[in-house]
């Protein structure tokens, strides 16, 4: 299994996938259009999740921002998303460790933090907490490792009607 199918969470998936397509590290060409406007597709969602991400690629990752609207595949998998809610939330850090070059990390997130202690290189993090993790004890084991944390609060209960997942298959 690669580093990149250990991520669990579809929607940390996309922040990878968007930020190697930012750097002209993977070509999204490929990947289908959305067939509808109003919601999730899940074929593009499939193609996108399912990409062939090469190990090296998720390691040297320096920076990821994954937070609210304007990111171009959460608009690939539901074109007229209107940002008013959790879908692209993180729900779950696990399989996070991949990203071992990882400096710089700013995420929306009601996940459990623990996976963030297995980031070595991490240095500065802004977290944006929908659920309740702001009393979280890997707050101030992250300060403890000079990583510099902000956190922001959000929402105690997450606004989603129905959040991302892993296409079966």
């Amino acid at each position: 299994m690669s580093k990149f199918e250990e991520l669990r969470d579809p929607a940390l998936r996309l922040a990878v996938v968007e930020t190697l397509s930012k750097a002209r590290k993977l070509d999204l060409g490929k990947i289908p259009k959305a067939t509808s406007q109003d919601r999730v597709n899940t074929k593009t969602l499939q193609a996108l999740v399912s990409l062939a991400v090469p190990d090296q690629a998720l390691a040297k990752i320096a920076e990821l921002w994954w937070e609210g609207g304007g990111h171009k595949v959460q608009h690939q998998v539901w074109p007229l998303w209107h940002g008013e809610d959790d879908t692209f939330y993180v729900h779950s850090l696990a399989g996070i460790e991949g990203l071992a070059g990882l400096k710089k990390l700013t995420l929306a997130t009601d996940a459990d933090l623990q996976p963030l202690l297995q980031l070595p290189a991490l240095r500065w993090a802004r977290l944006l907490l929908a659920g309740g993790q702001a009393k979280s004890a890997v707050l101030g084991e992250l300060r403890a490792r000079k990583v510099e944390v902000i956190v922001e609060g959000m929402d105690a209960v997450p606004k989603s009607a129905r959040p991302l997942t892993l296409p079966r298959g």
